[in-house]
């Protein structure tokens, strides 16, 4: 489980435009709707709403990954962080977070100050997202419990690049009433995770990856560690001043960076066992991200991989299941397909819902 903690209202916040106009893409939507500090971290640029529970949501990329700082070198395209012209699926993933965010805010009626915590983050896609910064996301968002007392929702996404079908998106969140929040919280912080000595010592002993074996520049873009006593298993290392992952403050470790470290790991593994070129490792088709409980800032993470079985989701591609853990509880389970797009795959893209 991952909180996004909810700002007081800002100030001045404009009533979102509805039904009609074209969507703009100059100016970023205000960074207390999708519960953000700094504005250079807000993707999102407009909404239209096209009736009922669906909305048109822009986005303007300024950055080609979600962790790094690579930037644009000009509209017509720029390189990611191993050369290749792409946008990166994570950094699509976080952007349907944002759009359930704002969305819940400016159209579902959910008061600024509750938290938000995500239970699911998905993407899949037909083609690799082309070198251009504006996407759209054709969403149909939907609270599916009516209780007065809880909101859930749920956000399905067609994903448009280049006026394109590119594959779809996914979001599942609960919007808590602070109090409750609060309660869960400290129940979870009396109870803290109890860690193995084993994991402790695989913890101590966990070798930092390099960042080219992850494909990227920095160090503190780097998440995750290898175990050395087990070539399956990985260890969760933050920096918490990452001016990305740790835009505000938090009580818990962010989900997004699960998300993330997921997907290095995954990549890491698909290279050791030689069914992906190195230069290829942050390559990624899909994923799907559930998380269960909150991970507590104390206390080690271990990520462990293994191949998805026949049957499973993607077994016809690199693909893997991964289960992050501290102590003895489970925080999220992923499945990941490593490499590029196959549209042979799924066929034509249909609605998002």
């Amino acid at each position: 489980m991952h909180c996004v903690p909810s700002p007081p209202a800002p100030p001045a916040l404009e009533t979102p435009r509805r039904l009609g106009g074209p969507l703009r893409y100059d100016r970023p939507v205000p960074s207390e709707t999708v519960h953000k500090s700094v504005t250079a971290e807000v993707l999102l640029t407009d909404v239209r709403h096209l009736g009922q529970d669906r909305f048109a949501v822009a986005a303007r990329w300024l950055r080609d990954d979600f962790i790094t700082g690579n930037h644009l070198t000009g509209r017509g395209g720029f390189l990611g962080a191993s050369g290749g012209r792409t946008l990166d699926p994570v950094l699509l993933a976080e952007t349907a977070r944002q759009a359930a965010i704002h969305l819940s805010h400016c159209f579902h009626d959910i008061p600024f100050g509750h938290p938000f915590v995500l239970g699911e983050v998905a993407v899949d896609l037909d083609e690799t997202l082309p070198p251009l910064p504006d996407v759209v996301l054709e969403t149909h968002c939907r609270r599916t419990v009516h209780n007065p007392r809880r909101a859930i929702l749920e956000l399905d996404a067609t994903v448009w690049a280049a006026g394109l079908p590119a594959g779809r998106a996914r979001v599942r969140w609960e919007a808590m009433e602070p109090r409750r929040y609060t309660v869960l919280r400290k129940r979870g912080a009396a109870q803290p995770p109890a860690a193995s000595a084993s994991a402790v010592a695989g913890a101590g002993d966990a070798l930092p990856l390099t960042p080219a074996g992850v494909g990227l520049g920095r160090d503190r873009d780097v998440l995750v560690a290898a175990d050395a006593g087990r070539p399956d298993r990985w260890w969760l290392r933050l920096d918490g001043g990452h001016p990305v992952l740790f835009d505000h403050p938090s009580d818990h470790i962010p989900g997004m960076a699960l998300v993330e470290a997921f997907r290095q790991a995954a990549g890491v593994a698909a290279v050791a066992q030689g069914a992906l070129d190195p230069d290829r490792v942050r390559d990624v088709a899909a994923l799907a991200v559930e998380f269960a409980s909150f991970a507590e800032p104390a206390g080690p993470v271990a990520i462990t991989a293994e191949p998805s079985g026949p049957g499973e989701p993607y077994d016809d591609a690199v693909a893997f299941r991964l289960t992050a853990t501290q102590g003895d509880r489970t925080l999220a389970r992923a499945r990941i397909r490593c490499g590029t797009p196959d549209r042979a795959r799924h066929g034509a893209t249909g609605g998002a819902c």
